[in-house]
Formats: C-alpha cells, structure tokens, sequence
C-alpha cells in the first residue's frame, strides 16, 4: 500500500479514506534501534548541529540507505506548519526536491474555527482524491478505537494498571494506528483485557507529563523511584479521546497545535482531576516550545500552587539516560515524595 508521511499529527481520517497507509515519521524514527546515528547522518547530509533533533531523524528515516521509509512507496509528504515547526516546511521541500516525493502543506488556523478548519481538511481530502464525506466516514469508524484508547487512559490514574510507558506508547502511536487502524483496535482490546487482571500499581508520586514525548526512555526510571505518570499530555492529545461533534471540532478541540495557554490550562483541568502530586515538563533542545516553560510556570503557580514542577530538556536519543538526568528526577521525586 502507497503511503502518506507527516512530521506531526494530522487528520488521520482522511489518508485512511483515501485507501492509503499513514505513516508517522516520529514513531519510525525514534523506535529505530539506531535512532542516535539517524541524527549524525542528518549532520553529516549538512544540517546544522543546533536544529532540532527530531527534524534531523525525520529527515534520515527517509534520506539514509538503506531507507527505514523507502521513497519510492511515498505519495505524500504532509507537513504542518501553521501549528507546529516552521522547520517541518523547509525539511518538506528538503525531501521533494531531492526524492521527487509531493508535498503538502497543513494548517491549523490559530483562531480554532470550525469553518476554517473544515476547509482545510477538505482541502486535503482533495489533494489525496477522495472527499469530506467519504473522511466523516472514516471519522466515525474510528470512534470506537478512540472511546477504547480512553478507557486506556482512565484506567492510568483510575485503576493503576497501566504503566507510564504504555500509556505513552498507545496513545502516541494513535497519530497513524501504526499504520492499519483494525489491527492496531484488535490488539489493544486484547491488551486492555490483560491489564484489567493486574494488581494495581502502588507508587506513590502521581506524575503528570507535559509537553512533546520525550527522545529518551524517562518512564521506567520514574517507576522504580516510585513514582508514575498518569497523565501524557501530547500523547493523549494526539489519541483524540474527547468526544466531539464532528471532524472540524475534534482538530479544533486537539490542543498541541494552539497557544500555549490554551494547551496548559486544558492539561490543568486534567491533572487536577487526577490528583497529580508532581509535574514533569519536557522540553527539546533548539525548540520554540522550550520557551512555553516562562508560560507553564506561571500558570501552575496560579491554578496548582505547591505541586512540584520539573523541567527536563532533551537533544538526542540515548539507550539510557545520563547521570544528570538520573540526578534530577531522582531528587525531585524525594521531594515531592515528601510533600
């Protein structure tokens, strides 16, 4: 199956309706075994060391040979730029121009209108041959994998039988359904089965995380220092678990693309439902988000006063994290252990 690829989330409906196969670059490139040398690779192609790493990765799933994403099976390469990276635009005429691979911009209008929003799908049902009609199929056929993925979510801080890392996992690999939607359904109704059966969870530090996911493995390390996280921001954002309307209002409602204000005091709203005790913000090297921290602190101050916030910034990918990463989440968990 041709396949479409996309630096960030996008409405997944409308490459499923067009009978072609979505494919996330994020999840490909940091789930290589050999994510690190995708980074140097890009470096060496001529990327400057102080961008992004994640743009460097996208750029080598497809650039290096042998290829993790052959070129010749893309028939679109969707970027977003309104919303997202004003690098993901440059990387997207990067790749056109060197592979021959269509490119596609979308935006998502800073206003969050419905109308607008509902053209700018159309318009990408459009460039894939197929319609909105056919893309509010799609939509609702997807329902049921989006009311199972939050069931997933609430059993994280409700039941406290899912792990921090596979609450990250599933709801981060929603952005492309790993590429077939009916079998990725298939496995996670088996999975939720599995972990209904556990024995609840006992660490006593309730996380939540914001921000992008992290290039580097945190959850297993924050678990055997009793804590865990209970709430992934983005993650959950890109799993669309809130029930909507329609189309428009769901990719009106997805918060990552928006201000920073709106994405925080959304994520407020759940962290406080989930009696979150600590909070750990992500930030990437060389990122225009990293700034949102100035943002973030502010309104934790006003509407979590006391809660304990982290910030951690990442660049590359690791096999495992360095000793002052160790060294801060480890006291910050006493802390906020101690209350």
């Amino acid at each position: 199956m041709k396949k479409v690829v996309f630096t960030t989330t996008i409405p997944v409906e409308v490459v499923i309706a067009a009978k072609l196969q979505p494919v996330d670059m994020n999840n490909i490139f940091v789930s290589s075994n050999n994510s690190k040398s995708l980074v140097e690779f890009a470096e060496i192609d001529g990327f400057p060391r102080s961008s992004c790493a994640w743009i460097k990765g996208l750029y080598s799933t497809v650039a290096q040979d042998p290829p993790l994403l052959d070129y010749k099976d893309i028939t679109l390469f969707v970027a977003v730029t309104e919303g997202d990276c004003s690098n993901a635009g440059v990387l997207a005429q990067i790749v056109s121009s060197k592979f021959n691979i269509p490119s596609h911009l979308f935006s998502f209008h800073p206003s969050q209108s419905l109308m607008k929003m509902r053209a700018e799908i159309e318009r990408f049902a459009q460039s894939l041959g197929t319609t909105l009609a056919d893309t509010v199929t799609v939509w609702k056929e997807l329902k049921a994998v989006r009311e199972d993925l939050r069931r997933l979510d609430e059993m994280s801080y409700e039941n406290n039988v899912i792990t921090g890392q596979e609450n990250h996992l599933w709801l981060v690999s929603a952005s492309d359904f790993n590429g077939d939607y009916k079998l990725f359904h298939q496995e996670l109704k088996l999975f939720l089965s599995q972990a209904e059966n556990r024995k609840p969870f006992e660490q006593k530090v309730r996380i939540g995380y914001l921000g992008v996911p992290p290039i580097f493995d945190i959850y297993d390390f924050i678990e055997k220092h009793n804590g865990r996280v209970i709430f992934n921001e983005i993650q959950r954002q890109f799993a669309m678990v809130e029930s909507t309307a329609d189309i428009a209002e769901q990719y009106c409602n997805y918060s990552y693309p928006y201000s920073a204000e709106y994405r925080f005091r959304k994520a407020i709203v759940e962290m406080k439902k989930r009696n979150i005790t600590a909070v750990i913000h992500y930030v990437q090297s060389f990122c225009h988000r990293h700034i949102e921290d100035i943002l973030l602190r502010k309104i934790m101050a006003e509407e979590m006063p006391g809660v304990p916030l982290l910030t951690l910034e990442g660049d590359k990918p690791q096999s495992e994290l360095d000793g002052r990463i160790r060294t801060r989440i480890e006291a910050f968990l006493e802390t906020a252990e101690r209350g």
